[in-house]
């Protein structure tokens, strides 16, 4: 471990502190504030070097007397912050100082991390950003042929859209729209994401959208969740009905209708898949590169049992 570079059990964080190597960081980003860990993990414990002159998340937890580190859901990016960005070789440091008790990790780094050891596989991933500065005209110039008529479609089905304070009926409309879709997400996951969003809501960082059909039902909904003069479509799901009549791109629309001429940027949080790359893409968003780490460290009868 560099000797700059301490790993803090988190009962030894100054909280306060490390909010404000947040608010500080040019990369900062919601997910690696205190109050989004606390609620979105059950643990982590953190490498800071120095007095929080650059400081690393370290989620984590435990399976048959193994610890483990990994990327909690709804927690797209992590890594290193500081008001400086890093160099790659400061990076490297982190990802090298992780304790050896630690015997496996997995996690995404910010867009300021660029890694370069090679004691970890290193994969690159895709997020879209769409700046929300320009005018509500130029924003919907940049839209594709297909997503302006998909916006269109909703219309005719006499979509609208509205705000839903009603955080138990979002929660449980996700819930049951992506238990197929996303079924290694668990309740507990569910239940976690909704304290974020609980809090947000309290805090005024975050807003639930609704996109409701002719006869009032619920047929897609989304939550963004904002700081860093960036909102993160954090947490959106459609029914059968809602993807037949192309609510979430109404819905999408009329988020970036009512943002528009604000400094913000609008983070989809991405998708390496092609179809969802090009959902995004649509709305005039450009791809950003961020990186994910890998290591094993298992016993070798484990590392078999792994793959």
């Amino acid at each position: 471990m560099n000797p700059e570079i301490n790993f803090v059990k988190n009962s030894d964080i100054d909280y306060l502190k490390w909010d404000q190597c947040i608010d500080n960081s040019p990369f900062g980003i919601v997910y690696a504030y205190t109050w989004f860990l606390d609620r979105i993990c059950p643990h982590w414990d953190a490498l800071i070097w120095g007095d929080y002159l650059y400081i690393m998340p370290l989620v984590n937890g435990s399976k048959f007397g193994i610890r483990y580190i990994y990327q909690p859901f709804f927690t797209q990016q992590l890594g290193i912050f500081s008001a400086f960005p890093p160099e790659p070789e400061i990076v490297n440091q982190f990802l090298n100082s992780i304790p050896g008790q630690f015997k496996l990790t997995e996690m995404k780094l910010n867009l300021g991390n660029r890694p370069t050891t090679n004691q970890f596989r290193i994969n690159s991933n895709t997020t879209y950003h769409l700046h929300l500065n320009a005018g509500s005209e130029i924003l919907r110039d940049n839209y594709s042929t297909n997503t302006h008529r998909n916006i269109q479609k909703a219309a005719k089905n006499k979509i609208f859209i509205s705000q839903v304070y009603d955080i138990h009926l979002f929660m449980k409309f996700t819930q049951t729209n992506l238990k197929e879709k996303s079924p290694e997400i668990k309740p507990v996951h569910y239940f976690a994401l909704q304290k974020v969003i609980s809090h947000a809501l309290v805090m005024q960082l975050g807003e639930i959208y609704g996109a409701w059909d002719a006869s009032n039902n619920l047929v897609a909904a989304a939550f963004f969740l904002t700081t860093h003069q960036q909102s993160i479509y954090l947490a959106a799901s459609s029914n059968a009905q809602g993807i037949e009549q192309s609510a979430m791109f109404l819905l999408i629309d009329t988020f970036i209708q009512n943002n528009a001429e604000k400094k913000l940027i609008l983070d989809f949080e991405g998708s390496n898949m092609a179809g969802i790359a090009r959902f995004y893409a649509g709305f005039g968003a450009e791809p950003k590169v961020y990186f994910s780490v890998y290591q094993n460290r298992l016993p070798k009868l484990l590392q078999i049992l792994k793959r």
